[in-house]
């Protein structure tokens, strides 16, 4: 997923992330399941392509429109990558988050999950829908950029009852590079999605970006950078598309 956690590592939701109600606590989905010994169990993952995402996803939204709903969710990472930006051919998983959301939707979320992977002629795992990239969002962040992405407005996939849209691509960039200044967190497509993300950012706001408004959204997103990790950045730009993507 997003935030590149392990089953095994993943926390328990923060208590007192406020949304909407702030006496409301939000909820994970999927629930997880624990073994005798109240521990989590293991969930098993899959390589998950464009048409078998893009499927899902309908079953999702016809489930939700037969209850009379229409939910926008955010979506960021491997989701994005797979099914807007076509870089990607697989994904394991659709991180889902928004301080727009209440329990009730996020329950009904979890129902039409669960049903698409019931109908799902491939296996999808039981976590392939979650929102546990939420869990590491403080909840300043989770609202900056729920409202951000909202108005961006850039959609990954819709049908009636269920629209996903992407982070807003700045914050999106910053995630990448709050992994690149991480050897030991990296991967090998981390460096492509950045200048990725940055192109998307820079066709819709201009570009360059200057490096010190780079620093200012990684401190706002809370997320880490530095000068090695944006030069190497900036190359991979001017490699790809003979232009700067971040000035001085």
């Amino acid at each position: 997923m997003g935030c590149g956690m392990s089953t095994s590592q993943r926390a328990e939701p923060a208590r007192g992330s406020a949304i909407s109600r702030p006496q409301e606590l939000i909820i994970q989905i999927p629930r997880p399941e624990l073994d005798y010994n109240r521990r989590p169990i293991r969930v098993e993952d899959y390589e998950l392509d464009r048409r078998t995402l893009r499927a899902a996803l309908t079953a999702m939204a016809d489930y939700i429109d037969s209850h009379h709903q229409e939910i926008t969710v955010i979506t960021v990472g491997g989701a994005v990558n797979t099914i807007l930006l076509q870089n990607r051919e697989s994904t394991h998983d659709i991180d889902f988050f928004g301080t727009n959301l209440d329990n009730n939707q996020r329950v009904l979320l979890g129902e039409a999950a669960k049903y698409a992977e019931r109908r799902s002629a491939t296996p999808l795992g039981g976590e392939w829908f979650n929102n546990q990239t939420m869990l590491w969002l403080p909840p300043n962040v989770h609202r900056t950029v729920t409202d951000e992405a909202l108005r961006q407005d850039q959609v990954v996939f819709y049908k009636k009852g269920l629209k996903l849209v992407a982070a807003p691509w700045n914050y999106a960039f910053c995630g990448k590079m709050n992994r690149l200044v991480r050897p030991d967190q990296v991967r090998q497509y981390d460096l492509s999605d950045a200048v990725s993300y940055l192109r998307n950012h820079i066709r819709k706001h201009g570009g360059p970006v200057p490096r010190a408004r780079v620093t200012e959204w990684c401190r706002r997103y809370q997320k880490d950078t530095n000068d090695n990790v944006m030069r190497a950045i900036n190359n991979e730009y001017r490699r790809r598309y003979r232009a700067n993507g971040i000035s001085r």
